[in-house]
């Protein structure tokens, strides 16, 4: 595929929070696509929404179109890049990991705690509890691994690394490692490392801001 092909346009998405733009951004670097990046305040985003976007992340692209839904947007730029596995096994890992209570790291990582309720999130006790069956269930999909796809990575495990990562640096960290267990919290973790170490994505990890997170959430305190 040419160059331009591979030129995805402006991914648009909020300023300062480590969520849904991150697996988009690890797609496009793995396999060489080109993508802008408009980073929005949440007052520049009030005035942005519309019928049209009602919703972030999306893409706009040079013709102006614009493209919606995360895990739209995930396939999209792995079919563009042409690396990743692109299968019906990785559409669910990315609808897995989009939804609750694997994405639900996010807010509890990125937003302060007085701001849980304003999203009906459950406690962390309560969201743990759901949340270590689905990871169970991941660590069994594995496989030999190191990738769901096997020796090579499919697009939905972009967003699965996504979630890990946001899980492990969290504020429920110990509380997860408890609940789902040694063994399988070791596969998951060697496939968070096999992952974060792929071409592209280990450059991209390596150089995206280091401080994150609204004022006063657990994001903003890491390494205080």
């Amino acid at each position: 595929m040419s160059e331009a092909k591979k030129d995805a346009g402006t991914l648009v998405y909020f300023a300062g929070l480590q969520s849904r733009g991150e697996p988009c951004r690890m797609i496009a670097a793995y396999g060489g696509v080109t993508i802008q990046n408009r980073y929005v305040t949440f007052e520049e985003w009030a005035k942005l929404k519309s019928e049209k976007i009602p919703y972030m992340p999306y893409i706009e692209e040079k013709d102006g179109k614009i493209l919606l839904e995360t895990v739209a947007i995930c396939k999209h730029l792995a079919v563009l890049g042409g690396k990743m596995v692109v299968d019906e096994k990785q559409a669910t890992l990315c609808k897995t990991a989009n939804s609750f209570p694997m994405q639900t790291a996010d807010p509890y990582l990125n937003l302060p705690e007085q701001a849980w309720a304003n999203f009906k999130l459950p406690t962390l006790d309560g969201w743990v509890k759901e949340l270590a069956p689905v990871l169970k269930k991941l660590a069994a999909e594995l496989g030999n691994g190191p990738f769901f796809a096997g020796e090579k990575p499919g697009y939905g495990e972009a967003f699965i690394w996504h979630n890990i990562e946001n899980q492990m640096v969290g504020p429920a960290k110990a509380k997860i490692e408890e609940a789902v267990g040694k063994d399988d919290m070791k596969k998951l973790m060697t496939f968070h490392a096999e992952f974060k170490a792929l071409p592209g994505v280990k450059e991209y990890l390596a150089g995206r801001p280091k401080k994150f997170g609204a004022p006063g959430s657990f994001a903003s305190k890491l390494g205080q």
